[in-house]
């Protein structure tokens, strides 16, 4: 892929310093990949030995390897981002992570680092953002990608960004091929094939619900209903594992340690779904949710928190039942519904499936996203 406004190749540089592994770094690779697999040249920035560098090189990609910066005021690593990337001739440099604006925004602004900045967002807004600091730096992004309308609406609303420079283009899932059929977990985790089977994506955190998913199970207990649940993720990095515990705790104090399995972070995620009978989104306001995604594009009935992106993800109730966040009862009572109407839950598998081919799948999420590169690169 040429650069036609100097006749060379174009070099997208992913520029992510998180010592992380969530959405934010799984899509800063997956997207990477993906545009390299379009014939893009592509260098990650990384920091060495990061769960995102390991990630980078199973992938096949280049890296450059960064210290990890500041949040705020780091002249010394803008300038050497300034210094590589002018040296390796980057075309454009694609970000995600807010705790690397400011650094990049500095190496632009300070060290005449003259090139397009492309900033794909990754949280929602909780606050005006129109103050002098955030100005300065949103003036140094030259094409802004928010997940979803009203993420836009928000960037719109709350920013001094001028408004042409805000794109749509929702994150993209693979779409699963047709003679895949993966392998249910059911035989492994001992759990019988005519049960009930809810699942859960998410690293073990209290903003991430499991807690809430527990208490609705509990209740189903209760009223008779010997569902099961399954967890997958693990613990937030660097945060320990206090809230695991209590998760542990509370199974125990309701008995419902032969029905609740936590599974681990899942590389592959297939057996995940072909596991479980519905799909819980239980953040308390998850901002786009590729899992939810990915539930859609498996075909699973999906039962969500009204709050955050999740709405719209699922345009409004059509393709998902949704509920407002922490509130165990109101959970219990979608998830028997979801069991029990069939012609419901088999018409929201229908319109969600719909709804990812026409929104969602990596095919459109990339198109639209070569689109907005190759006009960065060419003007």
């Amino acid at each position: 892929m040429k650069n036609k406004a100097h006749n060379e190749p174009t070099l997208i540089a992913f520029y992510c310093s998180s010592i992380a592994w969530g959405g934010l770094e799984m899509n800063t690779v997956r997207y990477a990949t993906w545009m390299q697999s379009q014939g893009y040249q592509v260098l990650m920035y990384c920091v060495a030995n990061s769960i995102i560098h390991q990630h980078a090189l199973q992938s096949g990609l280049q890296i450059e390897l960064i210290p990890r910066n500041k949040k705020y005021f780091d002249f010394k690593n803008a300038y050497r981002i300034s210094k590589s990337m002018r040296a390796k001739r980057v075309s454009i440099v694609w970000f995600r992570d807010t705790r690397d604006m400011d650094t990049l925004a500095l190496a632009k602004r300070f060290f005449n680092l003259d090139i397009p900045f492309l900033y794909q967002q990754a949280m929602q807004f909780g606050v005006r953002k129109k103050d002098f600091f955030h100005t300065f730096r949103f003036r140094c992004i030259d094409a802004w990608v928010s997940t979803l309308p009203f993420l836009a609406n928000q960037v719109r609303t709350m920013t001094n960004l001028d408004a042409r420079k805000i794109h749509v283009v929702p994150l993209g899932v693979p779409t699963l091929a047709n003679n895949e059929a993966p392998p249910s977990l059911r035989a492994q985790l001992q759990i019988d094939q005519s049960a009930f089977v809810l699942g859960l994506i998410g690293r073990i955190d209290p903003l991430k619900g499991q807690q809430e998913a527990l208490d609705a199970l509990s209740l189903m207990h209760q009223s008779g209903h010997k569902m099961h649940l399954l967890f997958a993720g693990d613990n937030t990095l660097h945060e320990g594992d206090t809230y695991f515990h209590q998760l542990k705790a509370s199974i125990a104090d309701h008995q419902l340690e032969a029905y609740v399995h936590f599974i681990g972070h899942q590389t592959n995620i297939l057996p995940f779904f072909a596991s479980i009978d519905c799909f819980l989104m239980c953040s308390k306001s998850e901002t786009f949710g590729t899992v939810t995604i990915e539930a859609m594009s498996h075909k699973i009935p999906i039962i969500a928190t009204n709050s955050g992106g999740t709405p719209e993800v699922l345009d409004h109730g059509k393709c998902g039942l949704l509920y407002a966040p922490g509130d165990a009862k109101a959970l219990a009572y979608c998830i028997l519904q979801m069991q029990g109407d069939v012609m419901m839950r088999e018409k929201m598998i229908e319109e969600g499936a719909k709804r990812y081919e026409q929104e969602f799948t990596a095919e459109i999420s990339i198109q639209r996203m070569r689109q907005i590169v190759d006009r960065l690169i060419t003007t």
